[in-house]
């Protein structure tokens, strides 16, 4: 007898679904974060007014403020997002060899009608 749950044909395909599903919610979300964030152009003014400090911080990478901190964080996360939807060159530099596509329309045989 073995323990645990053991793979499956079933087990595989709800994984897939499940994963599908979730990275694609988890992309949406960030790529809103990002657009209300920075959609007039201001996005360090945003985190400013979030309460983000402006001033320097030497805790953080390059002693850069709290406020650009967060905001970098955030542009990171989004190129992640940008990488999914299709609309970041992902491999190559300088346009040699980088290629879009997109992993959310790929997926999306996978989400099962949700």
């Amino acid at each position: 007898m073995s323990v645990g749950s053991q793979a499956s044909t079933a087990t595989m395909d709800q994984n897939l679904t499940n994963f599908s599903h979730s990275l694609r919610d988890l992309c949406v979300k960030i790529k809103n974060l990002n657009t209300e964030i920075n959609n007039q152009g201001q996005g360090l003014a945003a985190m400013q007014a979030l309460g983000y400090s402006s001033a320097a911080n030497p805790q953080n990478p390059g002693g850069i403020s709290d406020s650009q901190w967060a905001l970098n964080a955030l542009a990171y996360l989004n190129t992640i997002a940008g990488a999914y939807f299709g609309t970041v060159q992902q491999g190559g530099t300088g346009g040699t060899g980088a290629i879009l596509f997109n992993f959310d329309n790929a997926l999306s045989p996978l989400w099962a009608g949700q």
